[in-house]
């Protein structure tokens, strides 16, 4: 960089006259002046190709990207895959004082014989310079097993690579694992994994559907997060596949992966938060089937697990499944349960107040993706069965809405209740500033707004209840 190029990054120390008095014009080039440690910290967290371009910012930063402990790269910014190579051979051969902190890089290359062996080579070479986090994107690429065996490694996400059936796996500073579309060898390649983390605290798995995998173990003593989702493509069954989650120490569970025939918690006892979107394989029409006692078995194990939670969202799919469930067998009581969030999907309105039945200590529920208006004006028409059942006063949050219908009924079912509407610019929909008419407007009022109205009824507790129009 010439010299002008140079004054560009440069600015004056102080602004104040006295200042540029006493510096008579002085400049300070502060790019040059940051130290090491604070370049490093911030270019770890840059893309490669950013860091490279970084060098002509400052003479100080012309080599400063080769010893940058971390690379980002992704092989679709090269033109070929032999200047990949070479660029990360050239990386990884710099000396280095600290620990590579971080190797990420996606390659969507056709697999073949030398290119696994410079994917070997990299590896090893990542695990000698002590690296601690690791993200690797490449189709159907089996990891050697030295990775397996990496004391430094604290966090490590794969998509798209094979897992083996690990004959030994030692990852003592393991914290965090992310698979997304791994392809595992067989039922035992995930649990060995696992059982070589000892002190796992998260784990996110995201299935892939071509293998042969049945049974899907999560044994865990340590893990306090477990995240498990997949493919929504009906046509894509695992007809058969049980997932096991054995994880004493879990506060957060998320299930999303519609056709998993099975889910298996052994142990709950210290689950906060739950997000459940499951249908346990009831797809492409298959519907819950009361006389099939081995599914009504697993279903009710599932829900006593599950039952301890405290924060739950739950999908419609699920509850769908739940009351057709309910129909056979009790319900277990959720008495932990303070916070609710439902969806809904069509108007099938009369399968929350079942659900309700039995959270008898929830004081804050949300109803969300609420899409036909005749289900707005059951909500309305059906207020007092929804308190009845709670005996719980109640405060509702309408977070959208379109058009002036649901106001005329907030009106005529309501007419006691106070109605505080919040929106932006009343000129846009004077419709809706007639419908409003009534109501406690405290701004103008137009769509899309905010509506909040309380109904108090004697109790000692309030239900909260958020309402989202999409």
């Amino acid at each position: 960089m010439d010299e002008d190029g140079e004054k560009r990054v440069r600015t004056k120390r102080s602004c104040s006259p006295e200042s540029s008095e006493k510096r008579s014009g002085d400049e300070v080039d502060w790019v040059r002046d940051l130290p090491e440690s604070l370049l490093f910290h911030v270019l770890l967290n840059l893309p490669t190709k950013d860091v490279v371009k970084s060098s002509v910012l400052s003479r100080k930063w012309r080599n400063l990207w080769r010893y940058v402990p971390g690379l980002d790269l992704d092989c679709r910014d090269f033109k070929e895959f032999n200047a990949v190579v070479s660029f990360i051979d050239r990386f990884l051969s710099f000396n280095r004082e600290s620990c590579l902190n971080k190797f990420k890089l996606r390659s969507y290359c056709d697999v073949d014989e030398e290119t696994e062996n410079d994917m070997r080579r990299w590896i090893n070479t990542i695990v000698k310079q002590k690296v601690q986090n690791l993200d690797l994107t490449w189709s159907a690429v089996e990891i050697p097993p030295i990775l397996y065996m990496c004391e430094s490694l604290v966090s490590l996400k794969l998509c798209g690579v094979i897992l083996p059936n690990l004959e030994f796996v030692s990852l003592p500073s393991l914290k965090a694992i992310v698979l997304e579309w791994v392809l595992f060898e067989n039922d035992l390649a995930l649990e060995m994994l696992i059982s070589g983390c000892r002190v796992l605290e998260s784990l996110t798995l995201c299935k892939s559907t071509i293998d042969n995998v049945k049974v899907l173990r999560v044994s865990s003593q340590s893990l306090l997060s477990f995240n498990y989702y997949g493919p929504r493509y009906k046509g894509l069954h695992d007809k058969d596949l049980v997932v096991e989650i054995d994880a004493p120490k879990l506060e957060n569970l998320k299930l999303s992966h519609q056709v998993t025939a099975s889910f298996i918690i052994k142990n709950s006892s210290s689950l906060v938060k739950a997000d459940i979107n499951i249908e346990f394989n009831f797809c492409l029409g298959k519907k819950f089937d009361p006389k099939d006692l081995p599914k009504r078995k697993m279903i009710r194990s599932f829900l006593a697990r599950i039952s301890s939670v405290k924060n739950l969202i739950i999908a419609p799919c699920t509850l769908e499944v739940i009351y057709d469930y309910s129909r056979c067998e009790p319900l277990p009581l959720f008495r932990n349960l303070s916070f609710l969030s439902v969806d809904f999907y069509d108007d099938r309105w009369e399968i929350l107040p079942f659900f309700l039945e039995s959270c008898p200590n929830l004081n804050s529920l949300v109803v969300e993706r609420i899409v036909y208006l005749k289900l707005m004006n059951l909500l309305l028409i059906q207020r007092r069965e929804l308190v009845s059942y709670l005996d719980l006063g109640v405060s509702y949050h309408l977070s959208s809405y379109y058009g002036k219908i649901f106001l005329v009924n907030v009106k005529e079912n309501l007419a006691n209740v106070e109605v505080p509407v919040n929106v932006d610019d009343a000129a846009s929909n004077a419709n809706v500033d007639d419908a409003a008419s009534n109501a406690n407007v405290e701004v103008p009022v137009t769509t899309p707004f905010l509506l909040t109205w309380q109904a108090m009824l004697p109790s000692t507790k309030i239900l909260q209840m958020s309402v989202a129009w999409t």
